[in-house]
């Protein structure tokens, strides 16, 4: 009797841990729905707020962001030294949450092609104003 449960119990254990292999192929294959020109230094072509530009942004090679296939990301300052974080792809909502090292969510690219992608902050900015009215417009950086 002991026996056949001892079978039992070792095909459950298999068939668990092939599906978590399943999943694990699933959420590989969707980060590969993300187009190759991701993975490039974006420079901040402009910013609006509200639906309206905002002006005196700084200039590249600050705040670009470069992007590394194995879910790193970089933001360069002025002098070329750079901060890193996560990224996540999800692929039922086709956004990437870009999170600080902590894993808190600092950002959302909500909108992604080839040519531009969109950032949105997560956060407070000055005065209590939501972040989410923020918007980010980033194109490849060619130089």
């Amino acid at each position: 009797m002991k026996k056949p449960l001892r079978i039992l119990l070792l095909i459950e254990i298999l068939i668990f841990i092939c599906s978590c292999g399943v999943k694990k192929n699933s959420e590989s294959i969707s980060s590969s729905e993300l187009p190759n020109e991701l993975f490039q230094r974006w420079k901040l072509d402009y910013g609006m707020v509200n639906e309206k530009k905002i002006s005196g942004l700084s200039k590249s090679p600050n705040n670009d962001y470069e992007f590394k296939r194995n879910g790193v990301y970089l933001i360069y300052n002025i002098d070329e030294t750079y901060i890193t974080g996560t990224w996540e792809y999800n692929s039922f909502e086709k956004k990437v949450y870009l999170k600080h090292n902590n894993g808190v969510t600092n950002g959302i690219i909500a909108d992604l092609k080839a040519e531009r992608l969109t950032l949105i902050p997560v956060g407070k900015a000055i005065e209590g104003t939501p972040f989410e009215n923020f918007r980010f417009y980033y194109i490849p950086k060619t130089e």
